[in-house]
């Protein structure tokens, strides 16, 4: 009995995402995330005996939880290139 192979198409690799295309979406994100966290930092009682240093903190530890959103949009938009 002869086994019979399959007529669909093979998916292409995938590439994967260029450097500068994920540089620009963090540059999107990153401060975007930054400012958010400032706000909430400012929204939040028990932040204020921090003052500006905690706002800063509060807007670092925002930039870097930027980067997760930057990898899906650069996936996004590089999926989207290749099609």
């Amino acid at each position: 009995m002869s086994k019979s192979h399959s007529t669909t198409a093979a998916r292409p690799e995938k590439q994967p995402v260029p450097l500068g295309l994920l540089l620009f979406c963090f540059g999107l994100m990153g401060p975007a995330f930054a400012i958010n966290a400032a706000f909430i930092a400012l929204a939040v009682p028990a932040m204020a005996p921090y003052g500006v240093t905690g706002l800063v903190i509060a807007g670092l530890v925002g930039s870097v939880f930027g980067i997760f959103p930057a990898l899906w949009l650069a996936r996004r938009i590089h999926e989207g290139i290749q099609e």
